[in-house]
Parts: C-alpha cells; structure tokens; sequence
C-alpha cells in the first residue's frame, strides 16, 4: 500500500509585535514575550510551512529583528509584498522617517515638513498601491494583533488570534482620559468576527469575551494556559542573591516583599505599599523591606514618584523602587522574597504569578479574574480592595515559615503543568484539526 506523502499546510504568522517592540523602544512586556515564546515553539515544530508576516508599516524593520533573534534558525520565509516595487520600498523610507521624527525631541519646520509629505506619501501608497495577496496560503495565526480587513475578509485563510484580556472594558471608567489605552478599542476591538477562531489565556477572560460580545459564539474559544521561561528557576546561591540585592540597593541583611511590573493603576501598588506600611508599623518590624521592580510609562511618573515622597519620612527607606530588572535578575530576586506580590484588579492571565512560582517565591495574589486559575491553592487569595486581606497576608507570609515553604513546595509542583510546549501544542493541534475535518 503506498502511503500518500502529508501536505504541510503554508501558515502565516504575524510578528508584527515582535518586530515593533525592540529593546530601544523600552516596550517588551509580557504580551511581547507571549508572542516571542509562541514564535520559537512553532519554529521547532514541523507541522506547516511557516512564513513570517509583519504589518506593512512595519516591514522596514524586519530585517532587523531577524538579525537580531532567529539568526539560528532557517526553516521559516517571509510574506512579501508583491511586488516589492519602487514605491513600497518609498513607502517603507517614508515610514521609517515618521517612526524616526515622532521619536525626537527636538523639532524643526524642516521635519515637519518631511513628516508632512511622508504621510501625504503613506496615504497615497496604501490607496493606490498597496494590495495583499493571500491567496498561497492556507492559514493565518495572529498571536496579538488585531486581523486587518484584507485578512478578515480573504476567504480562503483559516483565521486565528490569541485574545489576551478585556481590559479596557471591564475597566473602562477606571483611567483618567489621558491615560486611556486605545489601541484595543480601536483596532482589536472591531475587529472581533464571527469568521475568526480564538485562543484565549483563561477561563476568566473567554468568559468576559462572551460577556461582552454576544454575538461570539464559546465553539470559536479555545482556553491555552501559557508557560514560563526556563529561566526562572530557583536560586539557592546566597552569595548570589545578595550581590543581586547589592545591586539595586537592597539592604543585604533585610527580608523584602517584591512587586515586579510597569507601573499601572490597574495593578493596584499604592494598595499593597500602603498596607505594607501598616503592617511594619503595628509590629515594630524593622527586618523588611518592600521592592518595587519595573518601568514606568511617561503618562504614570509623576503619579508614581508623587506616592512615594508622600510616604512617611521613617518608611520611605523600606520602599524601594529598583526601576528596570535585567532579565536575569528576575529570577535572583524572586528566589530571595518572603512572598512576591500582585494585589492586581485585573489581569488576563498572571504570568509573574507563574514565574514566581517556578522560582519556588511564594506568592499573595488577588481573588479576581483570571489569577486564581494560576496560582490554585499554592499561595494566599486577597480580595484587592480589602486592607484587612492584604495586611493578613503579610502576617502570615512573615510569620508563619512552614506555611511559607508549603506554598514555595506546592507552586513548584503546579508550575510544571503550565509549559510554552504544551501551550503551543494546543495551538497547532487545533489548526491542524480543522484541515483534517476539512479533509474528512
């Protein structure tokens, strides 16, 4: 019997937040490292025939970025734009300049006039020029942005998204105006289609999804649970650790709590320093600190930085904010916490949740969305708007040492469940069933 030869299906990914957010451009959060991890997973895999798309505003950068990350790898090409003429190559220049120019902080009626006709140019080119052809290919996965409508509406693409959380809606009226996120209620938002399938991060966000868009269907959501660096790991070096402390002015000898995102009203700080505060001054602790690792958005520093020097004079040194982490830091400094922090009103998924764990650093975390899905039982549950709830958990995370190396020996446990393989799998499992129902 001769067995006919399996036909790899020609599968576009898009990359075009991968390409956007480079290291210079200080904007690589967790989405960026969702949508790296998937990359790498489908590029050691030999399901389809991958092909790497990017947005074309941002085809300028492409190059670069695959410079710069999968110079070890060859079993992928790249979505070009035919044909890749005179004037998309123009249209790429003038791009690039307006990218450059909004950068700058020095104006000059020179550069505005180029940004000028470079737009003028954009306009033109997207009108005229610019036609997308997806006719060779059989899928396509977006693991973050919005499907554009060529996408949506090219018949013969099996449509994929990874969603990652509802944010803007279920805290729609939480953010003073200026510091409202747009980009998903004007790109991803309209953009949500019966015609598409969707991965989603949690039980808590497909269900929001349904929530709010009725006319999604819940057969369109599949719930993946995403996976964690190997990176993160315990450290039991405690030279280490405390030349890592050394390094971001932590004093050696003290414990310390540790909170570790970009500054964000959502992710609820000023809460957990606040009770913080009053749970070293009931007690008369004077061993523990609480460090604050992470970036800041220009839109939130002066909030930021005005919370801190309102703090009582005799507590301000035990709140220390490091700033940036290197990515090899994290891991050192969650080994070395009494418990990692994150008293969040809302999160997708949780992912340093996942990493604390995986660093065996106990963990307090909110009740709400998505979070309970990832930590389980391994840790302690606070209402984020109770101070009763956070200050007891800090009592019993500093207190209570057997408690705490349960909650440590238990998050290592469950942390092997949640793996970029088996978040992957599912993704490419799913796509290559829906051939196979096509086929039978």
């Amino acid at each position: 019997m001769i067995l006919k030869k399996q036909i790899k299906k020609n599968l576009l990914f898009d990359i075009t937040l991968l390409v956007f957010a480079t290291p210079e451009d200080g904007c690589r959060g967790g989405l960026y490292f969702v949508a790296y991890n998937l990359l790498l997973s489908f590029l050691a895999s030999n399901e389809f025939n991958l092909v790497l798309y990017v947005d074309h505003r941002r085809f300028f950068k492409l190059k670069s970025f695959i410079k710069n990350n999968l110079s070890g790898y060859n079993n992928f090409s790249v979505y070009e734009y035919k044909p890749y003429s005179l004037w998309s190559k123009l249209f790429s220049f003038c791009f690039s300049l307006t990218y450059y120019y909004k950068k700058t902080e020095k104006d000059s009626l020179f550069r505005k006039i180029l940004r000028f006709v470079a737009y003028k140019y954009i306009a033109v080119y997207e009108k005229f020029f610019y036609r997308p052809d997806f006719s060779k290919y059989d899928a396509f996965f977006s693991p973050f942005d919005p499907l554009s409508p060529e996408i949506l509406n090219s018949n013969n693409l099996k449509k994929y998204v990874f969603l990652h959380d509802t944010l803007p809606v279920v805290l729609k009226d939480f953010y003073r105006p200026e510091q409202t996120y747009t980009y998903w209620y004007d790109c991803i938002e309209p953009s949500l289609s019966e015609k598409v399938t969707y991965f989603v991060n949690s039980i808590s966000t497909k269900n929001d999804f349904l929530k709010f868009y009725p006319f999604l269907r819940e057969e369109q959501f599949n719930v993946v649970y995403l996976g964690a660096s190997e990176r993160f790991s315990p450290c039991s070096d405690i030279d280490k650790i405390s030349r890592v402390k050394a390094k971001f002015s932590i004093p050696v000898s003290t414990k310390y709590f540790m909170l570790l995102s970009s500054f964000d009203p959502k992710k609820n700080f000023f809460f957990a320093v606040n009770n913080f505060i009053e749970f070293v001054k009931r007690y008369k602790i004077e061993d523990v600190d609480i460090i604050i690792c992470g970036g800041i958005r220009d839109m939130f520093k002066t909030e930021f930085f005005d919370f801190l020097n309102t703090l009582p004079e005799i507590y301000k040194s035990k709140v220390i904010y490091t700033g940036y982490v290197d990515d090899e830091d994290v891991p050192v400094l969650m080994s070395g916490a009494c418990a990692f922090l994150m008293p969040s009103l809302y999160e997708g998924f949780g992912m340093p949740i996942l990493e604390a764990m995986k660093c065996g650093c106990p963990v307090i975390c909110s009740n709400t969305s998505a979070m309970p899905e990832v930590i389980g039982d391994c840790g302690i549950q606070i209402d984020p708007r109770s101070d009763e709830d956070m200050f007891n958990a800090y009592k019993k995370m500093y207190f209570d040492n057997e408690f705490r190396f349960e909650c440590s020996k238990k998050g290592l446990k469950r942390a092997e469940f949640f793996t970029w393989e088996m978040c992957s799998g599912l993704i490419m499992d799913k796509i290559c069933s829906d051939f196979e129902v096509d086929k039978s």
